[in-house]
Order: C-alpha cells, then structure tokens, then sequence
C-alpha cells in the first residue's frame, strides 16, 4: 500500500509539470507562428507597397489609330518604378480622355509590372470647315481632330456660331436618322435654326427638311421622293411633301 500511494503521489506533480511544459510549448509555438505571419506580411506589403520590384516597367497602349503610343504614354504620365499596386489607374485614366479623339478609355494593372491602357477613339460622323482645313466631328458634335483633306464619304455639316452646339447637334441628328443609302448622297447640311435645316445633295439637289421633330417619318418620305426626278425635296411637313425642279 504504501509503495503504492508513493508512485501516485510523484508520478502527479510529474503529469502536471509535464502538462505545464506542453502549455509552454504551444504558446511559443503560436507567438513564434503569430511573428513569422506579420513579419511576412509586412514584407510582402514592403515588396508590394514600396518596393519598385513590382513597379512599373511598361506601359502597353492598345485600340489607338488617329493618336500614337507615344502622345498616350506621355499623357498617361506614369512614372517608370511606381508601385504596380499604388498606382491610382483612375487618375490615369481622366489624364488620357483628356486627349480629344478619346471617346472612352480604361487602364488596367496587368502584374508584375505592366500598365495596359485601352483607348476607344472617337469615329468621325461628318466634317466642319476650319481655315484651309477640316475638323472631324463625331455624332455628339465634338471636334476631335484636323486634317488637311475632306475625307471621303464624309458629310459638311454647318451651323451659325449664335446658334451654339444645340444647331450643330440638330446636323448631326438629321444625319443619324437617315438611310445609309439616302445619307451617301448628302454632301452638305446647314442649320441657320434649329427649325431650319436643309440637306445639299449630290448632282446640285437640296432638301428643305425643317425642324428636327418627327426626323425618322422624314427620312423615310425622303427615301421615298428621291426616286422622283426633281431638285428640291421639302420634307418640312412629311405628311405632306412637296418636290420641284
């Protein structure tokens, strides 16, 4: 008995202090895990936050034809080393659709170390007289580029500088609604108001057309007329048009 209670009596402080050591262990093993974690953590933040092994190296422009890479990137004014992740892509952005042929544009990070910027160029939908040159027009109405030569196929479109953008956009609605056959004919339209709208046509014709109400029932009466031979087509009232030589 007494042999007994003796091995009961030393072997508990053992499993106790043994119990304690195990304790130990595992909150050095968790603090030794918790400092391992935030020192990489706090690495990779370095690497990625501050260090310009992840910065930019290129800048890639992409759907670009009226403007160069080179007026985008000088634009985009991206400094070569930026963090990739700190790089404030929206203020990249507004920098570049600042350039007027740039209808829409995005930039994106494309890791490790690339900028991709993606340019969706305003298209010409007539043109304007300027000096010995021609302003390119998209369908909002905004100049986006000069050139030397009318291109072909492209449409004069003219209105009073008192009238303002609303006379000018009232051109470019009139063009919109019609035909694309009916519109390859037009070489000309002027807005002296915006209920005074008249087309110039190929082989000296012109379309009296009015106001810019009710302009997709006077493009297709006008489709219908211009199979009449005659050299004014007044479409002003479409439910009544007139024509005469």
């Amino acid at each position: 008995m007494t042999e007994l209670r003796d091995r009961v009596s030393t072997s508990m402080p053992r499993r106790v202090a043994e119990r304690g050591r195990v304790r130990r262990r595992t909150r050095l093993i968790v603090l030794l895990t918790v400092v391992t974690l935030v020192l990489l953590a706090g690495a990779t933040g370095w690497l990625v936050l501050v260090s310009s092994a992840l910065g930019v190296r290129t800048v890639d422009v992409v759907g670009t034809s009226r403007l160069s890479t080179d007026q985008v990137v000088a634009r985009a004014d991206v400094d070569p080393g930026t963090p990739l992740a700190r790089l404030d892509t929206d203020a990249v952005a507004a920098r570049v659709a600042d350039l007027a042929p740039v209808l829409r544009v995005d930039v994106d990070r494309d890791w490790p170390r690339t900028v991709r910027i993606t340019v969706v160029e305003r298209t010409p939908a007539a043109v304007q007289a300027r000096g010995s040159g021609w302003l390119l027009v998209d369908r909002s109405g905004v100049a986006f580029d000069m050139v030397d030569r009318r291109p072909r196929g492209l449409p004069k479109v003219s209105a009073p500088v008192d009238e303002g953008p609303a006379a000018l956009r009232a051109t470019l609605d009139v063009l919109a609604a019609l035909p694309p056959a009916v519109r390859a004919q037009v070489r000309e339209v002027r807005a002296a108001g915006l209920e005074q709208v008249t087309l110039q046509l190929r082989r000296g014709r012109t379309v009296e057309w009015g106001s810019i109400e009710r302009s997709d029932r006077k493009a297709a009466v006008l489709a219908v007329l211009l199979t009449r031979k005659a050299t004014v087509y007044d479409v002003t009232a479409p439910d009544s048009p007139t024509t005469r030589r």
